[in-house]
């Protein structure tokens, strides 16, 4: 893998292949880095009340900073 650096406040997430219709595992995972340390980055796609769709998500401390693909 090619040595590169992740910019600051930025993060990539990827598909989640192992979320299963009706559980709560978030739609897609990754990381990113903010203030120069690195996060878990979670996101789920919700339907709102009306039909409308929109994304959450959550930010958290890396679980294994040493696995990091950064």
């Amino acid at each position: 893998m090619p040595d590169f650096e992740v910019k600051n406040q930025t993060f990539t997430l990827w598909k989640n292949k192992y979320k299963k219709d009706g559980d709560n595992k978030p739609d897609y995972t990754g990381n990113g880095k903010f203030n120069n340390e690195m996060k878990d980055v979670s996101m789920w796609i919700n339907k709102d009340k009306k039909g409308g769709r929109y994304l959450s998500g959550r930010i958290q401390d890396a679980k294994n900073k040493n696995d990091s693909p950064f």
